[in-house]
């Protein structure tokens, strides 16, 4: 009795270190016994294994194109959603009809009100109807007709559509790409996933060049086969002009700002990299009295200590206009991304008239970035380069550069998405018929 009696005092004793060295392996450990499902899917790790509901109904007919979203809320709607619902409406605008599926329980955050009045707010004008409907209750499966076809705009998309697609006419579907989704992981369960999605049947829709290019240099899935480029329709990110414009008058006597794009949670923005620059450069005199604020966390970044006397403080998350808004209140961006793809978020800074840093990433080279802009300052991804860009960056605001929109990119999404909507549309009717 004693000897169990010592065994389980070990025990505890080990258990109260581990709750004061590691507080959330204590919560994993705990979580065997209180949540066991959850313990299991944390183990697993595997992300939205969940099927899709959906029941094939002879008696609806036509095309109609299901974009499918994990979810859908007011937060969520940042760049690259947006950019998949102003597509959307372009392609309805030609008189195929969209709906917008949710795919994952709970992932039905917005009304078909919103979602509208949110297109016409970011496509400008009236659209079209946009339906929007969930296919995750296996009790009320979402109808969808046999020619209808499928939009995968992620990559948990792509791997849902695995069962569903041989119930259709076409088992082709289109796939939003707009990252290298794959890199959001380690060598992983979810690595292997998102890496077989890109060996599956699919028309690439791509956002950006330099992203298509990275697909096929590094001969990603089918994009290593001959003749696939023929599949590929892509398209170069617009940066409006009716948002993202200099300030229209003095900004009087407001402080300096920098701002730093932090989202801990998606790893290729490189937060702890950013923040490490920032506490290098914050101790600068070139930062002297500057406010520094954190944006795009979404409650996820509490207030940290910087140097110099600075903190970096989180702000609230804003709408499309108002985050144009933000950008011209401020004078430098730090937005890192650790991704081939550019990211709007120094784009969109650069075309306010202030100063973007951000990295370099295989072709996204700092020559390529810089060609963009001279109001984008491209450093390689490390603490010491991004901290200096920063100081770089500062310097220039103050001696008055940089307040001047220079961007060489289209001023309108009807430039480059138009043209892609009207070829998507083509294939949207050959599909099925082939």
């Amino acid at each position: 009795m004693a000897t169990k009696l010592d065994a389980l005092s070990r025990k505890l004793r080990g258990q109260a270190r581990l709750l004061r060295r590691d507080p959330q392996a204590f919560a994993s450990n705990l979580m065997q016994y209180t949540h066991p499902a959850l313990f299991e899917e944390r183990l697993v790790d595997i992300m939205n294994p969940v099927p899709l509901h959906v029941r094939v109904d002879p008696s609806l007919t036509g095309k109609r194109l299901n974009v499918l979203n994990p979810t859908l809320s007011e937060q969520g709607m940042t760049g690259g959603p947006n950019t998949i619902l102003n597509l959307a409406v372009r392609i309805a605008r030609r008189g195929i009809p969209v709906r917008f599926v949710t795919t994952i329980p709970g992932g039905r955050g917005v009304s078909e009100e919103w979602l509208r009045a949110h297109a016409e707010a970011l496509v400008g004008g009236e659209v079209p109807p946009i339906a929007l409907a969930p296919a995750t209750d296996p009790a009320s499966p979402l109808a969808v007709g046999p020619d209808e076809i499928f939009m995968a705009t992620h990559w948990t998309t792509a791997q849902q559509l695995k069962p569903v697609l041989p119930q259709m006419r076409s088992r082709q579907f289109l796939y939003m790409l707009q990252e290298f989704e794959a890199g959001f992981y380690p060598w992983s369960s979810n690595h292997a996933l998102a890496l077989e999605t890109y060996t599956m049947d699919f028309w690439p829709v791509v956002n950006e060049g330099l992203l298509a290019e990275y697909f096929f240099e590094h001969r990603v899935g089918r994009f290593a086969e001959p003749g696939f480029r023929e599949r590929v329709t892509t398209f170069e990110p617009a940066i409006e002009r009716r948002v993202f414009h200099p300030p229209e008058a003095p900004e009087g006597n407001r402080p300096r700002r920098l701002l730093f794009y932090a989202r801990p949670s998606n790893h290729r923005n490189l937060f702890g990299l950013g923040l490490e620059a920032l506490r290098r450069a914050s101790a600068d005199p070139a930062l002297a009295g500057w406010e520094i604020l954190a944006i795009g966390g979404r409650g996820g970044v509490p207030t940290l200590p910087l140097s110099g006397g600075h903190s970096l403080v989180p702000t609230p998350w804003r709408g499309y206009l108002a985050y144009g808004d933000q950008l011209r209140e401020a004078d430098v961006l730090l937005a890192p991304m650790l991704s081939p793809h550019t990211g709007y978020p120094a784009l969109e800074m650069a075309a306010t008239g202030g100063i973007a840093v951000t990295n370099a990433f295989a072709g996204k080279t700092v020559g390529v970035l810089e060609a963009l802009s001279p109001n984008i300052v491209a450093t390689e991804a490390t603490v010491e380069g991004l901290a200096e860009g920063l100081v770089r960056a500062a310097r220039r605001s103050q001696a008055g550069r940089g307040r001047n929109q220079a961007i060489n990119l289209p001023e309108d999404w009807a430039e480059t998405l138009d043209p892609a909507a009207e070829r998507l549309v083509g294939i949207l009717h050959r599909l099925g018929k082939d």
